[in-house]
């Protein structure tokens, strides 16, 4: 972790809190072992032994999971203005869940597990800003539509945009309207099956690459490009962790 990083989550890993388990002697070397695992996407018994017991490494990243660190954080670097908020896309990716996340003891749709056309799998629904930086993010069942993610997506805090890139997958009367409601123009090209089609401003359209990009560097971490957790929490923690390093990055090449 470079120590522009540790000047980001310093302030948040080291508050005291009623989930926040006993002081680690190195906030920052079980913070590391956390990025060790997301960035490899081993098991937690393989840990080096350099960033202390696995056990205890564990048991931190969960206290922290748990309290809603990774989610405060996130929306601390939304709320910093730094992105370009105004122009915002969605999209959702599919993650092929590993035989150990399967069979968790209230099964497997309450983890956000569903069996799709590849298997058992996790869907992550993600809403970027015009840098394709991550606002949002939600979790869901591998077979669930991009429509019924939709809602949950845009119900997360983060700021609000002007306009929203999404492609078909998302077009919906019902979604339209919602968009519209909140003042956002929908940048949304129709479905062939449409009577009526409208045209589309097709240079904004095509910067939804960018949301397909941050989805590109978020399964660099391997953690993310295959679930291993049993708990939708733990992978969604990941999930988050990935996102806000992106932030901090790209803050650290912009400097």
């Amino acid at each position: 972790m470079l120590d522009e990083e540790w000047g980001f989550f310093e302030p948040f890993v080291t508050a005291s809190g009623p989930k926040s388990g006993r002081p680690a002697k190195s906030h920052r070397l079980v913070l590391d072992g956390v990025f060790w695992i997301a960035r490899t996407g081993a098991p937690w018994r393989d840990l080096p032994n350099d960033f202390g017991t696995w056990n205890s490494v564990y048991r931190q990243f969960r206290r922290w999971t748990q309290a809603g660190l990774w989610d405060v954080m996130l929306e601390a670097l939304n709320e910093s203005g730094a992105g370009q908020d105004s122009l915002q896309m969605i999209d959702s990716t599919v993650v092929r869940a590993h035989q150990h996340a399967a069979g968790p003891k209230r099964g497997t749709q309450k983890e956000d597990i569903g069996r799709s056309r590849g298997g058992l799998s996790t869907k992550i629904h993600l809403r970027t800003n015009g840098l394709g930086l991550p606002v949002a993010v939600t979790l869901s069942p591998g077979e669930a539509s991009d429509m019924k993610g939709y809602g949950p997506l845009m119900d997360q805090p983060g700021p609000s945009p002007k306009v929203m890139l999404a492609d078909k997958g998302y077009d919906s009367d019902a979604i339209r309207q919602d968009l519209k409601d909140r003042g956002v123009e929908p940048i949304i090209p129709f479905k062939r099956n449409r009577k009526v089609q409208e045209p589309i401003d097709g240079f904004l359209y095509a910067l939804r690459n960018m949301v397909e990009r941050c989805f590109n560097k978020l399964k660099q971490s391997r953690r993310l490009a295959t679930r291993y957790d049993k708990t939708a929490s733990s992978f969604l923690g990941f999930v988050l962790i990935a996102s806000t390093r992106l932030w901090i990055r790209h803050f650290v090449h912009t400097a």
